[in-house]
């Protein structure tokens, strides 16, 4: 660089609000590509994804970089300054940015409690075998004419790949959570199995997989499609031969795992990511690391609470999980109204190690530092 004039700046390798290419452009796949969304609504998407978002960078600023969120005197948002609350899908949905992850949930009692605490996206998988159970807790809204204010995730497990048994699979969740379509089917593992057992079914392909997947759009049976687990090759690929692209790819997302090559590669290539397991793993997890307590304390806010934020203000949704309603109300309540710093960001930033918490022995995640 010194030859030419440039100096490096001070800033190098600190954290900063970026742009997030592409976000307003679906990915262009297959022979017709992604649905171009109106002009109104890819502006909305980029107000509602730009702002706060942050990263590590080693070189010169992104030409176009959106200035970051006016911070209080105090560190934060000023009070004036509401986040967004949800992001825009290549579908045209709007994903709420908060979700309630009901792996493990064992009442309906904490679904309910996640109603009342204000939670409208509720992510679920046949895997976890307790649909019925989450359907009982929604009763109230399904029943109630006010199914509309939900988004419901289920994921298709890797034993029912096969285009007649993802077809029941999707049909069954639908019934066992009684709310007559989903918003969003994902693909839970990229890895076809043979039924009941975890060993490679080399009777099926992704690309029938996702023709069947293609087809729940087509049938109204989910309004929208995505994937989980998958790397960037893989996407890439599915993107090749994908007549409606992924909306989505749900994946473990946390400081210890950053994944900022895959957030950022999705993105650009019209996905949004969602994070699963955002706080780590309970107290074993993240909750108790100096880091995030110390930021807890400056913001006044819980560990929990510190962890969500550090991915919303990225534009990732969140989707923790919990079967206590103190718990499940802390989580959510005020996460929208405040904003970590740009120190504050960048000390959580510092915590990346590549580590996961979730990682079955049957699938190879691969390079982890490649996403």
């Amino acid at each position: 660089m010194a030859q030419d004039g440039c100096q490096r700046p001070a800033w190098t390798g600190q954290a900063f609000p970026y742009l997030l290419h592409g976000a307003s452009k679906p990915a262009q796949s297959g022979a017709e590509g992604a649905r171009q969304l109106p002009a109104a609504e890819q502006a909305a998407s980029v107000a509602a994804s730009s702002d706060g978002n942050t990263g590590t960078w080693n070189g010169p600023a992104p030409r176009g970089a959106p200035a970051g969120p006016r911070e209080a005197a105090n560190g934060g948002l000023a009070a004036s300054a509401q986040q967004p609350t949800s992001v825009l899908l290549n579908s045209g949905a709007r994903m709420p940015l908060l979700g309630y992850g009901t792996y493990n949930v064992k009442g309906a009692d904490a679904v309910r409690a996640a109603l009342d605490a204000g939670y409208r996206h509720i992510d679920c998988a046949a895997f976890y075998k307790n649909q019925a159970l989450v359907g009982e807790g929604l009763r109230g809204f399904t029943g109630g004419g006010r199914r509309g204010e939900l988004f419901v995730t289920s994921k298709i497990w890797n034993d029912e790949h096969r285009p007649d048994a993802l077809r029941k699979s999707a049909e069954r969740s639908i019934g066992e959570l009684g709310c007559e379509y989903l918003d969003l089917c994902l693909v839970h593992w990229p890895g076809a199995q043979k039924p009941g057992t975890f060993e490679a079914d080399p009777g099926v392909t992704l690309q029938e997989t996702w023709r069947a997947m293609e087809a729940l759009v087509d049938d109204g049976l989910a309004k929208s499609i995505g994937v989980s687990n998958f790397s960037e090759a893989q996407i890439g690929d599915l993107l090749a031969y994908a007549r409606i692209p992924p909306a989505v790819n749900q994946v473990e997302l946390h400081p210890r795992l950053a994944q900022r090559r895959l957030v950022g590669f999705c993105v650009r290539k019209g996905l949004r990511c969602v994070a699963y397991s955002p706080l780590g793993q309970g107290n074993n997890g993240l909750l108790t690391l100096p880091e995030v307590l110390k930021v807890a304390e400056e913001t006044g806010r819980s560990p929990a609470q510190v962890l969500l934020r550090w991915n919303v203000q990225r534009g990732v949704p969140v989707i923790p999980r919990s079967n206590t309603p103190a718990n499940i109300e802390g989580n959510a309540k005020g996460l929208f109204d405040w904003a970590l710093t740009e120190a504050q960001k960048a000390l959580l930033d510092g915590l990346d190690q590549h580590k996961r918490f979730i990682q079955p022995s049957w699938h190879d995640f691969g390079d982890s530092k490649q996403g």
